[in-house]
């Protein structure tokens, strides 16, 4: 190129090179050939990076270096165009895949975009992108992985990850970037790489994750087959419902788990059920690896293809074993209680039935389904209905079983009297939803019981006045004679005492097992001090000690203080000539323990075992023993217990017998505490008896 020319074109305004640009113009490239060097167009040419500064001066005879720059040109001129046809082939290919490209020039360390890269960054094409600011837009955890895995393709090394983006709107976008070092001359001079949104796969995969974990945990056995039934895979609770580990079914076909109990006409309805695409839900039962049968709620589901055909199976089973056999043990007991001739029913808390059985219907004179939704007031006469409805109010309240005994009457039957036990309902979530009652029908019981009750006091009366003549006339008698015949009159005397006495005690019993005494919280020292002090003035010359060294308090009934008396009494009267009586109280655990002790003969094992009602009152039974068992029955009715010792325990709780003691009685009356009392009054298991059982007596 002259001179002149060469200046012109260097010094053009119109860019130069062989660089394609995005708005699709090419440079062209330029050699300046001067005849001998020129420094001001060496200079020129330094600024144009298109233009190859060559003097002929420096050139050989037959123009070499010319023809070499020439071909450099060329080469490069047709690599370049290449390149841009591959980014056009690029870019048409990223538009249909909505795939972006990326190019990285290590020299220059300029990043090129593809139009779908700039789209999915979310900024226009005038955007110039570089190294630094792309990162920007990745996750703050995740740029310096981007930044290693450009630094490793530079070394040669691809890579193909997966980044959270922030797009130029905000929104956080799951890409998958790859990238190659790209060569020349097996030099790298770069990476080239693609640019995709993988946001909605990356959705799918976390869905699919999650409800792989989720079947994973579940508890009910999960397992996939082909369509010709072979297992292909299996969760962790099939092996703990079946006994199969995975390797051990893998491969194999459900039959594996044949129990048969299922006849053929069912598998035939279950398979021509899921081949045609239906999802089939039965009950089965199926044998465990151990040979063990076992039942199972069974749902199994087609998989479909894409062109809507099965391609496999997905089956779930839960097994109800235990749900079987329950239901199977209500069914029996739900038989019993049907058949049974005392009423049972479950109400729920408005009192409305929910289950009755025959023989609520028999005295209602009510059908069981006209039953079901009403109450007792459909039946029954208002106030004893009232009162039924008080007792449901207050075992759903206080979540407690109650016993009462009530007397209703009814259309068909008339009065009858029934002792009943009614308890709370709990529902599966433990709540209480409702209340079951036991009814006994003690109409004849009570009219037996009423007319003994009455004899009793016939002959405790006709007793007392027989005695009182009796006693009046050996008075008299006793006045009038001497020597032995005075001294047979006093033993009449004395015999006729100890019968009015026993009398009172048989009346403290009957009273006792007759009555509607609950326990309640009273304190054990004061009374005591009562008890003690009313003694000390009627036996003046015994000595009672008393070791209660705190105020303890006991859940008893009210008769607990006639029951120290009458231990502490008998203590004194058969303690021999000088007794030594004592009382001591201590805690044991969750109970109270009042002790007396004397230095007496002791209490015969017979009268024991008698006022514990082990044993048949025999004509040997003496008075005492009476006396005892009203004790036994008010601990009893305490919730407490009566326990006899011959030996003094000490406060570890084993026993020592002195020779002063050897020949005494220990009597030990255990009480519930108030906490301990009230606490297993209000267990389910336990009633709070308001009346006496019908078998007390």
């Amino acid at each position: 190129m002259p001179d002149a020319d060469a200046s012109a074109a260097i010094t053009a305004d119109a860019p130069h090179g062989a660089t394609n640009r995005r708005d699709g113009t090419v440079t062209v490239p330029v050699i300046v050939y001067p005849p001998a060097e020129d420094p001001e167009l060496a200079r020129a040419s330094t600024e144009r990076t298109a233009t190859r500064y060559l003097p002929e001066s420096i050139d050989t005879d037959e123009h070499h270096l010319l023809v070499d720059a020439i071909d450099d040109f060329v080469a490069r001129r047709a690599r370049e165009k290449r390149h841009a046809e591959e980014r056009e082939l690029l870019e048409q290919t990223s538009e249909l895949a909505d795939v972006g490209g990326w190019e990285l020039d290590a020299e220059r360390e300029a990043l090129t975009w593809t139009e779908q890269t700039y789209r999915l960054h979310g900024v226009s094409e005038t955007f110039d992108p570089t190294l630094e600011n792309a990162i920007e837009f990745y996750h703050p955890d995740d740029r310096d992985a981007v930044r290693a895995d450009v630094e490793a393709a530079l070394a040669g090394d691809p890579f193909d990850s997966t980044y959270r983006l922030f797009r130029a709107d905000g929104e956080v976008r799951w890409v998958r970037s790859r990238g190659e070092p790209m060569y020349e001359d097996e030099t790298i001079v770069g990476v080239r790489g693609a640019f995709q949104d993988v946001s909605q796969r990356k959705g799918r995969e976390d869905v699919i994750r999650r409800f792989k974990r989720a079947v994973e945990a579940a508890g009910h056995a999960i397992f996939i087959t082909e369509k010709d039934g072979t297992i292909t895979y299996v969760n962790p609770a099939f092996e703990d419902v079946t006994g199969y580990a995975p390797r051990e079914v893998i491969g194999e076909t459900p039959s594996i788990l044949k129990s048969g109990e299922m006849n053929k006409a069912y598998y035939r309805t279950l398979w021509s059920t899921v081949l045609s695409g239906e999802v089939w839900s039965e009950p089965i039962i199926n044998e465990r690896k151990s040979g063990e049968h076992y039942h199972a709620s069974e749902t199994i589901a087609p998989i479909m293809g894409e062109d809507d055909a099965v391609e496999g199976f997905v089956a779930i089973q839960t097994d109800i074993t235990e749900l079987i056999h329950t239901k199977e043990r209500l069914e029996t007991f739900e038989e019993i209680v049907l058949r049974l001739e005392d009423p049972i029913m479950l109400q729920q808390c408005d009192g409305t039935f929910e289950v009755v059985n025959d023989a609520v219907a028999e005295y209602a004179g009510i059908s069981k389904s006209e039953l079901v939704g009403s109450n007792e007031f459909d039946f029954m006469d208002d106030p004893t209905a009232q009162k039924i409805q008080q007792k449901k109010t207050r075992v759903v309240e206080e979540e407690r079983a109650i016993t009462y005994e009530l007397s209703p009457t009814f259309p068909t039957k008339g009065q009858r009297s029934f002792v009943t036990t009614r308890y709370p309902h709990y529902n599966e979530d433990g709540e209480v939803d409702g209340t079951v009652a036991i009814c006994r029908d003690v109409t004849d019981q009570a009219e037996r019981e009423h007319q003994l009750r009455v004899l009793d006091r016939i002959l405790r009366h006709n007793l007392y006045n027989k005695m009182n003549l009796i006693l009046g006339h050996a008075e008299l008698l006793e006045d009038r004679t001497t020597g032995q015949e005075k001294r047979s009159v006093q033993t009449i005397q004395n015999t006729g005492n100890e019968l009015v006495d026993l009398a009172d005690k048989e009346r403290r019993i009957v009273d006792l097992l007759t009555d509607d005494s609950v326990p309640r919280h009273l304190g054990v020292r004061p009374i005591l001090e009562e008890v003690v002090s009313e003694l000390r003035g009627e036996y003046p010359d015994y000595s009672i000690s008393v070791d209660c060294p705190e105020a303890y308090d006991v859940y008893a009934i009210p008769e607990i203080s006639d029951a120290i008396a009458e231990l502490l009494t008998n203590a004194i009267v058969h303690g021999g000539d000088d007794p030594d009586v004592s009382v001591n109280v201590k805690r044991d655990g969750e109970q109270v323990v009042v002790t007396v002790t004397d230095t007496g003969p002791g209490i015969p094992e017979m009268e024991q075992q008698a006022a514990q009602g082990t044993t048949d009152i025999t004509p040997l039974f003496h008075g005492s023993g009476l006396g005892l068992q009203f004790v036994y029955h008010v601990a009893k009715r305490s919730g407490g217990s009566l326990r006899f010792e011959s030996a003094e325990a000490d406060g570890s709780g084993d026993t020592r017998t002195t020779e002063r003691e050897a020949a005494g009685a220990v009597v030990a009356l255990q009480l519930p505490t108030p906490e301990s009392g009230r606490d297993a009054a209000a267990s389910p298991g336990s009633s709070d008896a308001e009346v006496s059982p019908p078998d007390a007596t």
